[in-house]
């Protein structure tokens, strides 16, 4: 005969898939008529924007653009000027057979770009890009295993509580934002916009109802021409940003939120007073994991005082806490320059190949930096600078990341740098349990109750209660309520249906 337990259950989001596709992608552009012949090439600077994520028959596809602009100093080596590029790329992620509603969630990022003069009016682009997906499937999860209404004589079972954290909504939004942020008067007036690397960064999350409520803040950074001189600058703006997304459950005690650029358009324009600003209107996709903890109680072991049983047990795997981390990582470092440098007029700067866990934390910082010489001519610097910080020893999953400290100062042939960055991380920690769904209870098998002792004195060896229990036809309370005093090794052990 066959007991199988109740089970009381919630509807829950299970991460079913999760990998990190990288692909390779060149572009090549000719320089504009207008435009001087290429000197050298001081800085290539890259963004990603998400046109479109498509479950298929076998899986998700993926497409997007790669933007990238060129800034190069001419052969006279007094001016600079850039090029822009554009590729559209597509990724293509086999899940196989997989059935249900699948909720799927990607975060693009560059992780290394290239340039290289083919002549001095053409030159290619090559961006390495990493596309990690994650996706969602929704189940039902056991949270407490109740015996059968009425019992079973003789069945004992073991409960065991753990509070765990469960995934109870997955969703998205598409937002946009639109600002007009001023030019600093300090800063000299811009012609041209070369490039612009635009973040959100999340700061706070609330939950209102079935509304989560994000908060945070759009770092923008613009890198210009100048209109006297023609050099690059670089300027940085912020601006706060809310948005509500509707969940569809009550509870969250935490959340995950990534947000990906699905366009963007940045314009030169003149204020009614006269100064220069940046038009920005920024369109994106919000897309969040909410999270609550559940207690969950589950039957871990049963035996029958009666008849022999065999219990049908399985193993899986439950999330005991989760959680977002700030990762700081530091670094100082002294830059050799083949010319002397006199003046540091822009540098921009890429965050790429972060890890997190074991302990450790680090990315690789790439700068580009263009300067002006002690004899009056420009040049441009490339270096990559690691950065290393200290994390938990625990899995960690980035979410995102960026610089949060800049600064250089001209030594001569050296140029003294100091960088800190932040990475923001989901982290988890996991436990086995294995779980008992039914027991199967062989009455041919029955045990002889009658010639079984009443009272059994044993020598414990470290044995719990439920051990001692399940060897002598017992149960854990009776066992204790005989036992009051049980520092003792030796035990009374009552047989009890």
């Amino acid at each position: 005969m066959e007991i199988n337990f109740e089970n009381k259950t919630v509807g829950a989001y299970r991460e079913v898939f999760h990998q990190i596709k990288r692909i390779q992608e060149s572009a090549e552009s000719v320089v504009p008529d207008t435009n001087d012949d290429i000197g050298r090439v001081a800085s290539v600077q890259t963004s990603v924007l998400l046109k479109s994520k498509e479950l298929t028959s076998r899986g998700v596809s993926v497409t997007g653009e790669i933007c990238a602009a060129l800034m190069y100093i001419t052969e006279g080596e007094n001016a600079v000027s850039f090029v822009r590029l554009t590729k559209s790329f597509e990724l293509e992620y086999d899940m196989g057979e997989m059935e249900g509603d699948i909720r799927a969630q990607i975060a693009l990022s560059v992780t290394n770009s290239e340039a290289r003069v083919i002549n001095p009016r053409k030159v290619s682009v090559t961006v390495e890009l990493a596309g990690e997906l994650s996706c969602y499937r929704q189940e039902t999860v056991t949270v407490e295993t109740m015996l059968p209404e009425g019992g079973c004589e003789g069945l004992h079972a073991k409960f065991e509580t753990v509070e765990a954290v469960i995934a109870n909504a997955v969703c998205e939004k598409t937002f946009a934002l639109n600002e007009q942020f001023a030019i600093p008067r300090e800063k000299p007036a811009p012609a041209q916009i070369i490039s612009q690397k635009s973040e959100f960064c999340v700061s706070e999350t609330q939950h209102v109802g079935t509304k989560a409520v994000i908060k945070g803040g759009l770092e923008l950074e613009i890198c210009y021409l100048t209109a006297e001189g023609g050099y690059p600058v670089t300027t940085a703006f912020s601006a706060p940003f809310s948005q509500i997304i509707d969940t569809a459950e009550e509870e969250m005690d935490g959340c995950t939120v990534m947000i990906e650029l699905t366009s963007a358009y940045y314009e030169l324009i003149d204020t009614i007073n006269g100064d220069k600003a940046v038009d920005a209107e920024i369109h994106a996709v919000l897309q969040l994991v909410s999270r609550r903890r559940r207690e969950i109680s589950f039957v871990s072991d049963a035996y029958s005082n009666l008849t022999s049983a065999v219990c049908t047990a399985q193993s899986s795997q439950l999330t005991l806490s989760s959680g977002m981390e700030t990762l700081r990582l530091s670094k100082e470092e002294r830059i050799s320059v083949s010319e002397d440098c006199a003046d540091v007029l822009c540098v921009l700067s890429t965050l790429s190949q972060q890890t997190a866990g074991s302990g450790k934390c680090s990315a690789s910082a790439a700068l580009d930096i263009i300067y002006r010489t002690e004899a009056g001519s420009l040049s441009a610097v490339r270096r990559v600078v690691t950065l290393e910080g200290e994390c938990q020893d625990q899995p960690m999953r980035i979410i995102s990341s960026r610089l949060t400290g800049l600064y250089l100062r001209p030594n001569g042939g050296e140029i003294d740098s100091r960088i800190s960055a932040e990475l923001y991380c989901h982290s988890c920690r996991y436990a086995e349990i294995t779980r008992v769904g039914a027991v199967a209870l062989n009455e041919e098998e029955a045990y002889d109750w009658a010639a079984l002792p009443a009272v059994t004195v044993v020598r414990t060896e470290g044995e719990s209660f439920w051990e001692l229990a399940k060897r002598y036809h017992s149960c854990e309370t009776a066992i204790a309520a005989m036992n009051p005093e049980s520092e003792g090794r030796m035990l009374l052990i009552p047989k009890q249906i």
